[in-house]
C-alpha cells in the first residue's frame, strides 16, 4: 500500500479511536491559540482565528513540509518534536519523534510530554487531533496549501508566528526566482506531456488544483489530467492511453523496477513514453512536500522532460 494510503488508513481509525472523546469544533469555539508580538488574528486552514500574543519557543510539526519550512526559515532550534517521516533537513532526525504521520501512531501523550506552546498541523490529516490538543489547552495552527501562492502564504505565515519574516520572505523570493529562471531556459520550447502515476493499483493522478500539477506546467510541460478538479483522481489506463503522455513521472517513492514493470503489461506497451523508456520515479520527499525544495522539483522535471523531446 502506497504511502498516500497509508495515512489516509491511519487518519481513520484515528477518527474511530477519537470520535467518541473529540468535540465537534467551529470556528466559534476556537482556542485563541497561542500568543504573538502583533496581536493580530490569523486564519488558519481550519477557518480558525488564532491570535498571537508572544512567540512561541517550544514548537511541534506533525507535517514534514512545515519541518522543512522551520529549519529553512531559521526556526529550526525552536522545534522539539517531529514526525518520524520528518527527514529533511537531517538536523530535524534530531529532534523527539511523536510518532508517524496521522492515525494511531502518532502520540499525543508525547505531544503534552514536550510541553508545547505550538503545534503545526495538517487541515486534512489532523483535525480529530485538534480537539484533543485543545482539551489539554496546547495552541495549533492548521495548514494544507492546495498551490504555489497558497505555498507561498504558507511559508510568510509560518515566518510571522515564529518572528522569522524576514528570512521566509527570502525564502519565497529565492524560489521565485529559482522558478522563474527555469520558465526563462524553457521559453519557447515544446510543451511534453505528462501523466503522473500517482499509485498504480488502483490507478491515481494528480488534478489541475494541486502543486504537482504546476511543478509540471512550471517545468514547461503539461498535466493530461490538469482538467480534472480532484486533486487525487482515479484514472483508468485506457484514459492515460487517449491523452497520449510523452513522459510518465513517479513521485511516491516507487522503485525504478517497479514502473518499468509497466512494459510486461499488454496495454501499458502501446504507450510511446513506456516504449521509449520515458518512464522515470522522482525523489517523493522534494516532490510531494509544500517547502523551499518545489522550486528543485520544478527544475528536475523541467530538465528531464526537456531532455529527450
Amino acid at each position: 500500500m502506497n504511502t498516500i494510503f497509508r495515512f489516509l488508513c491511519a487518519s481513520i481509525a484515528l477518527s474511530v479511536v477519537l470520535c467518541a472523546c473529540s468535540p465537534s469544533r467551529s470556528p466559534e469555539n476556537n482556542q485563541p491559540g497561542v500568543p504573538g508580538a502583533s496581536g493580530a488574528f490569523i486564519s488558519d486552514a481550519l477557518g480558525r482565528q488564532y491570535r498571537q500574543v508572544q512567540i512561541p519557543e517550544r514548537i511541534i510539526s506533525l507535517s514534514p513540509s512545515v519541518t522543512e519550512i522551520l529549519f529553512a526559515i531559521g526556526a529550526g532550534d525552536k522545534v522539539v518534536g517531529v514526525t518520524e517521516f520528518c527527514n529533511y533537513p537531517p538536523e530535524a532526525q534530531t529532534r523527539t519523534s511523536i510518532g508517524g504521520f496521522a492515525g494511531a501512531t502518532m502520540s499525543v501523550e508525547q505531544i503534552r510530554a514536550l510541553r508545547a506552546d505550538l503545534v503545526f498541523l495538517s487541515a486534512d490529516m489532523h483535525t480529530r487531533i485538534v480537539s484533543l490538543l485543545d482539551e489539554l489547552g496546547i495552541p495549533s495552527f492548521a495548514v494544507e496549501p492546495r498551490s504555489f501562492a497558497d505555498v507561498y502564504r504558507t511559508i510568510s505565515i509560518i515566518g510571522e508566528l515564529t518572528e522569522t519574516s524576514a528570512q521566509a520572505e527570502t525564502i519565497v523570493r529565492e524560489m521565485q526566482k529559482a522558478i522563474t529562471a527555469v520558465g526563462d531556459e524553457i521559453h519557447g520550447k515544446t510543451q511534453p506531456t505528462v501523466f503522473w502515476l500517482l499509485q498504480k493499483d488502483p490507478l491515481m493522478s494528480v488534478g489541475g488544483e494541486t502543486f504537482i500539477s504546476e511543478i509540471i506546467s512550471f517545468a514547461g510541460g503539461k498535466n493530461i489530467f490538469a482538467d480534472l478538479r480532484e486533486q487525487w483522481a482515479l484514472v483508468s489506463p485506457e484514459q492515460v492511453l487517449l491523452r497520449k503522455p510523452d513522459w510518465i513521472l513517479s513521485g511516491m517513492g516507487m522503485e525504478q523496477n517497479d514502473l518499468s514493470s509497466l512494459h510486461d503489461d499488454p496495454l501499458w506497451r502501446q504507450f510511446s513514453a513506456v516504449q521509449e523508456g520515458r518512464v522515470i520515479s522522482l525523489n517523493g520527499d522534494i516532490m510531494h512536500r509544500y517547502g523551499p525544495r518545489l522550486a528543485e522539483a520544478v527544475r528536475i522535471v523541467a530538465e528531464l522532460i526537456h531532455s529527450a523531446l
